[in-house]
This record gives C-alpha cells, structure tokens and sequence, in this order.
C-alpha cells in the first residue's frame, strides 16, 4: 500500500479549530474574556453590586444564555471591544469563567448601543441622560437625537433635567424615585421654589411617602396658586327708596293688610304659600367614593398605573403605564398591587 501524503496539514493550526476567529456571519462564537475589552465611552456607568453578583451567580450555574455583541479594536490588535454586554462580561469574570459567546457586528454605534439597552429597560434614567449630554456636547441636534432613539423631543428634554441635579433630587433619585417625568417636573418646581420643594422631599423620605407625578403636580398647585384674600365683612345693605320700604312693610306687617284690599290679600296668601315650600336639600357625595380610581401597581421593581379602559392583548394580561409615560402589555402574574388612589 502506497504511503498517504499528510503535506499538506503540517501548518495546520489545531488551536484554530478550538478557538475559532468570530466573524460577522450571525453565529456567535466563544471568545477568550482576556482579549475583550469594554467600551470607554459606553452609555453605562452604573453597575449595582446586587444585581452584578445575581448575574454572576446565574452564570456560574447556567452559562450566558444570550451572546454579547463585539467589533473589532480599533487600536489593538486581535483584541474585541464590546458593542453591548458589559454586565455579562463583568459577571462572566466574577464567574470565575475563560470564555464568553459572541457575535461581531462592525457596525454599531453608541446610539445603537442606547437602542438595545433602552428596548430591554437595562439603561437607568440617568446613564441616558448622560448619553443625551455627551452627544449635544458633540453638536448633535436634540430632534436628531430624538429620532435616534426613536423618542419625541420631550424625552430629550426631561432626561436632560436629570443632569447636575440639585441634591434634593438626588437624594429621591437614589431613594429609588427615577421618573424622569416627575424629576423633570420637580426640577422646574424647586427653580421657582427652592426652599418649599427641599422640604417637601425630605419629609416625602422620612415619612415613607412616594414622590410621584400626582403629588408633585399637588404641591406645584398649593406652591403657585395665590392665597385667597380674607373678604371684608359685609354690611348691612343701604336703605332701600322709601316706596320699597313702605312696600315691604304693608306685606311683612299682618296688621297693616286691608281686608278689604284684594290685592294685597292675595299677594300675602302667595308669600305665606312660599315660605311653607321646603328648599331642596344638597345631596351630600359619598366620602368614602372615588371619582377617578387610579390603581398603582410594582412591576419588576418599577412603579406603573393599571389601564383599565385598554383591551388586553390575551388573556391574564393586563396593559401598565409607567410614569414616564410608557405602555406595557404584562402578565397578571408578574405585578403586584401597591395602592389604590384618587386619579387627577
């Protein structure tokens, strides 16, 4: 048997077939966490160390389930810099694991970046606000940036009141109150009144209360309406003509009817029927009845309104609209009622 020639596989690279390059082809690859690297300027600069290590520990047991996305350094050679996943790549070290799955993407931006964390409600209202800043700093438009992040101007508008807040706001931001609506609101509120909106935060915290759109919207009412003027006295009405006072007199003075008179015998009969008619009573309304019942329920750490006058989309789902102004179809398994108000 004639020898069979193996030239041909004596620069074969076995460690090639066990760590393939990635490719921009779709398939996600496994990647040494070594030669990854994250993005300076990503949008996400909050990790909260609870939430770090639960991840961490779901993938030590499980894997990451979803593949990271990455392009090619623009600097270093042979090394990845991060599109988004940085939380699972973060959490893939505390695991304690080499590799990571991921797929290339050379075409990915920092706007595209916003875009998947903002559609899977992983960027806080602050990391967004602070993306909003950096691109208006590089002369973006605010409607371009609006457009890019499929959001009216108003959402640039009350994101960017997130930036440099005064400390009152800070302490309800932290304090979990991350509306950018009701801060946005808040904000325009303590310009005007400074002193009245620290005051009315730090007892909203001490007393447990939550600072919400409803209440803010009640203090910026009782703040800018002015007091109401304590109304004079009223006197006694002037004296009437002469002729109406004798007038007034003939019909209140029994005595004074002539009997004789036909007319002013009817005209008494018609004032003693009147004053016999009982005046309608004011219905009182009911003070334990809510005109306008608003239900506010928790879903997945986040405060929401219950829609009650929305078609659910299947049954045992109920739609949620959270204060930033956002719908929602969840199931009904996953909220949890917190209380029930009166509506504006």
């Amino acid at each position: 048997m004639s020898g069979i020639d193996l030239s041909a596989f004596e620069n074969f690279d076995l460690g090639a077939v066990n760590n393939p390059t990635p490719v921009a082809d779709g398939t996600p690859k496994q990647i040494s966490l070594t030669d990854i690297l994250e993005d300076p300027e990503q949008p996400r600069v909050e990790f909260p160390e609870d939430q770090m290590q639960k991840m961490a520990e779901s993938i030590k047991e499980r894997g990451v389930k979803t593949p990271i996305s990455v392009k090619p350094h623009p600097t270093e050679q042979g090394k990845w810099l991060i599109n988004y996943g940085a939380r699972r790549f973060r959490a893939s070290i505390m695991a304690g694991k080499d590799t990571i799955p991921a797929f290339v993407d050379n075409d990915h931006d920092d706007f595209d970046q916003v875009m998947e964390n903002k559609e899977r409600l992983n960027h806080s209202p602050i990391e967004l606000a602070l993306f909003i800043q950096k691109k208006i700093k590089q002369g973006v438009k605010k409607n371009v940036i609006a457009k890019r992040l499929n959001e009216d101007p108003v959402f640039v508008s009350t994101h960017l009141a997130l930036v440099d807040m005064p400390e009152c706001l800070t302490k309800a931001y932290e304090a979990g109150f991350k509306s950018p609506k009701t801060l946005y609101d808040l904000r325009k509120l303590w310009e005007s009144f400074p002193e009245e909106v620290e005051a009315w935060v730090d007892e909203s915290l001490e007393n447990g209360q939550d600072i919400i759109r409803s209440r803010v919207q009640v203090l910026s009412k009782n703040l800018k309406e002015p007091k109401q003027a304590v109304e004079p006295e009223k006197t006694d009405p002037e004296p009437q003509a002469q002729e109406s006072q004798e007038q007034i007199t003939i019909i209140d003075d029994n005595e004074s009817f002539n009997s004789g008179n036909d007319d002013q015998a009817e005209v008494k009969k018609l004032i003693d029927q009147s004053n016999l008619k009982e005046q309608p009573v004011a219905k009182e309304e009911d003070p334990d009845k809510i005109k306008k019942p608003l239900l506010v329920v928790i879903h997945d750490g986040r405060q929401a309104s219950l829609i009650l006058n929305k078609k659910p989309i299947s049954r045992g789902s109920v739609w949620i609209k959270y204060e930033d102004g956002s719908e929602q179809s969840v199931d009904c398994s996953t909220i949890e009622i917190d209380y029930l108000q009166e509506g504006s």
